[in-house]
């Protein structure tokens, strides 16, 4: 019973190499180890600027395999004020979890509704400049 119990919170090395495959299909998959080894200083990089009542449409990224992809939870609504770099949802598949980062600041206008399922070229969110 005990080992049954474990096996079903763990998962298979053949599950485990399957994901970590799936993973590494996409171009721009780096693991933690492979961030912190070629770190590269962000610092002197000017943020994108979004020019003030200009309005710019925020689409879902190309993932790779986005096979069951939903926006599971939003950290701004509508009418707040961001920053580029701000995290501002969650989006995942039964694979992983990531966090989605503005590249502007603005005040959002719109946003997708939570756990709505999401392709390449889904619109999350609207942000106008300010």
């Amino acid at each position: 019973m005990i080992k049954t119990i474990i096996r079903r919170l763990f998962l298979s090395d053949q599950k485990r190499n399957e994901i970590d495959k799936d993973l590494k299909s996409n171009p721009y998959y780096r693991t933690t180890e492979e961030i912190r080894q070629n770190a590269i200083d962000l610092s002197g990089i000017p943020e994108l600027i979004l020019e003030k009542g200009k309005i710019e449409s925020i689409f879902t990224p190309e993932l790779g395999n986005q096979k069951g992809l939903s926006l599971t939870k939003w950290y701004f609504k509508p009418g707040d004020i961001i920053k580029s770099g701000d995290i501002v949802c969650e989006i995942e598949n039964e694979n992983i979890t990531m966090e989605f980062e503005s590249i502007y600041s603005g005040r959002i206008l719109s946003t997708c509704k939570p756990k709505q399922k999401l392709t390449s070229g889904t619109e999350i969110f609207r942000i106008e400049g300010i």
